[in-house]
């Protein structure tokens, strides 16, 4: 096997003709030998193109793993860390391991230059969930007034998000039938291999969506609520739509997040989960969020300051 200092020896002949074959040659690489989930495997796309186009894209897949050595995908890793947050850099790193590792199981790179994008470790309990503050989210959702179908359609999406604390993807995939008018019941469907949510439909949250629905949503065969204001209406399917959304209502509202705290939908589910943990019983916080292993629930004990004050030992010799 060749060292690392000549990986950048030409790449051998029989490569996919142009760099969409090479992406779907990985994809179905994913499923076939990792033997992924498809919607893994689908996901790992945005990261693989995103490669791609650091390199410029380059024409060719014989140009692009020409271009690929040790010191192109050290820098190329240091950029996209110095643009994203830490999840977005788990996930790239991740995938160009693996696009790595493949490339030189397939033969196209003569040295394995996987171990060059390190894994990124994430201690259990290891961070503090970071919220936006209440407050702030009372602002930003009666900030938006307007009548016209986008300020109907983000009315309703920021309240899903505030009061339920649901993951975007579940706020993208809520269809027209998950929403039992006659019931006041709303279901989320499972995502990131947790559980279905079903919570009550409160008045504030049916009366929005009710509203966005009837005076709003466009007309269309698509069965998602949520649909862009655009021809061809097509729904919300990429989690950066959905934070181009949050951002631009946040940023409209003349708010500044205070640092460590992202522009997505998460940072509603970090409030509603911080604000809930100490109001209602654990298993009920589990089933509201969705979590399959309660550990995962546990992060948000850290956040819940007057129950830990409760549950700490006064100090010897101090205030009684």
């Amino acid at each position: 096997m060749a060292t690392l200092e000549h990986a950048d020896v030409a790449a051998p002949t029989g490569l996919p003709a142009t760099l969409a074959d090479l992406a779907d040659q990985y994809h179905a690489h994913a499923v076939a030998v990792r033997q992924v989930l498809l919607l893994s495997a689908n996901a790992e796309r945005v990261y693989v193109r995103r490669l791609f186009e650091w390199f410029g894209p380059p024409d060719s897949p014989g140009a692009l793993f020409r271009q690929i050595t040790p010191e192109s995908i050290t820098q190329c890793l240091i950029d996209y860390a110095s643009e994203r947050g830490p999840g977005s850099r788990r996930s790239m790193q991740k995938t160009v391991r693996l696009f790595l590792r493949f490339a030189y199981e397939a033969e196209y790179l003569e040295s394995d230059l996987s171990p060059l994008s390190p894994s990124v470790r994430s201690p259990r309990m290891g961070k503090v969930a970071r919220a936006i503050p209440p407050e702030y989210i009372d602002t930003v959702v009666s900030g938006i007034v307007g009548k016209a179908p986008a300020d109907l359609r983000d009315r309703a999406i920021l309240c899903l998000l505030s009061t339920y604390g649901v993951r975007g993807v579940q706020i993208r995939r809520l269809r027209l039938c998950d929403v039992d008018w006659e019931g006041n019941r709303i279901h989320f469907r499972p995502a990131k291999g947790g559980r279905a949510i079903d919570q009550h439909l409160t008045a504030k949250a049916g009366n929005r969506l009710a509203h966005y629905i009837r005076n709003a949503r466009p007309s269309s065969d698509h069965g998602e609520v949520f649909l862009h204001t655009h021809e061809p209406f097509e729904p919300i399917r990429h989690p950066r739509q959905l934070s181009r959304i949050i951002r631009k209502r946040i940023e409209a509202a003349g708010i500044e997040l205070p640092e460590g705290i992202l522009y997505g939908s998460h940072c509603f589910r970090h409030a509603v989960a911080s604000r809930l943990c100490a109001e209602v019983p654990f298993k009920v916080l589990v089933d509201m969020l969705g979590h399959r292993d309660p550990s995962t629930t546990l992060t948000y004990g850290k956040v819940a300051v007057a129950a830990l004050m409760k549950a700490a030992l006064p100090w010897p010799g101090g205030v009684q």
